[in-house]
């Protein structure tokens, strides 16, 4: 007997079948649902704006999660990352960045496994397109409008690979707006907003190998994981890049590259934003400590230095953050 297609309404509305995921509202056009393991948790909220069509809102506060969701038919998914960063773990050995401002077409062939948020959060969209129903739906809801799903598909993600587009001013607009929607024409907003998505992905000219590089080996992310878990464990020691290469046997422009795709920012800057926070979670945690004994702590030899810094990030003196209120 032919196994029967499990549609992707029918997979989220199912979710409460599997223990990290809890359904917390379903309503005919909405689904929220909630994952919890011991790093935190995560809500994805979809709506089915048309047949076949949906738009998610992720919104992440956790260091990993496993994605059980595999289309039972051929999809196109475009994804945006508003905040944070996504590094996917795939089956043969690489890993799939999405960084802030990132828009990534893709095929949800490869979807399953281990998704982490280096950083501890992540906030997106994804608008999705089950093939079949939504062709047939907007043939039927959009007739007249040059679309096709199919050879947008074929355009982006040749042999199902996806297809990253960084800095797009105008994509950014586009899902950017989608956080400002008009409660009493939300669905309608969203039509809207989706056949825009569509048409202007239709027009956009690429050529061969124009997606940026989204891909890592496995054995350079670990690398690059256990270098923050090294620079972050003892904020009084300092690292040049040359000595973390060497020590990890990773090139220096390997190293810089990886490090940004996954944190977002060139180690200097991760760091002294790291020890920025780490200062001020000890000024309100620890008021036994002198501004002075923290400055040393986080790995400043001047206060004036660490004062300034301090302020720069923060826009208060460590003085003025310890006396707010919490």
């Amino acid at each position: 007997m032919r196994e029967k297609k499990v549609r992707v309404w029918e997979a989220f509305q199912n979710m409460a079948d599997i223990g990290t995921h809890r359904i917390i509202a379903n309503t005919e056009d909405c689904v929220v649902i909630r994952l919890e393991n011991d790093t935190g948790e995560g809500d994805m909220i979809l709506y089915r704006v048309f047949d076949g069509i949906y738009l998610m809102y992720n919104d992440f506060h956790m260091a990993w999660c496993a994605s059980e969701f595999q289309a039972a038919e051929s999809m196109l998914a475009v994804d945006y990352c508003r905040e944070g960063c996504l590094v996917m773990e795939r089956a043969d050995g690489c890993y799939l960045m999405k960084q802030t401002g990132d828009v990534c077409i893709d095929t949800r062939v490869h979807h399953k496994g281990i998704n982490r948020f280096p950083g501890n959060h992540f906030h997106g969209i994804t608008i999705g397109f089950e093939s079949e129903l939504a062709v047939k739906s907007l043939a039927e809801d959009m007739k007249g409008i040059p679309v096709d799903i199919g050879l947008i598909r074929e355009k982006f993600c040749r042999d199902d690979k996806p297809f990253m587009i960084r800095d797009d001013e105008y994509l950014k607009r586009l899902f950017t707006d989608l956080y400002q929607v008009p409660e009493k024409i939300r669905m309608e907003y969203y039509r809207t907003k989706i056949l825009e998505l569509l048409i202007y992905l239709t027009a956009v000219e690429i050529e061969d190998g124009e997606s940026e590089k989204t891909y890592f080996y496995k054995d350079q992310v670990e690398k690059i994981n256990a270098i923050e878990k090294q620079i972050t464990s003892n904020l009084q020691k300092t690292y040049t890049i040359n000595e973390l290469a060497g020590q990890y046997d990773i090139s220096q422009t390997a190293l810089k590259e990886c490090f940004r795709s996954i944190y977002g920012k060139p180690i200097s800057t991760y760091l002294r934003q790291y020890r920025i926070e780490k200062a001020a979670e000890l000024l309100v945690s620890s008021p036994e400590l002198s501004i002075g004994d923290i400055a040393f702590m986080v790995g400043y030899e001047s206060g004036g230095k660490f004062s300034a810094a301090f302020k720069k990030q923060t826009g208060l003196t460590p003085k003025e953050y310890r006396r707010q209120p919490y």
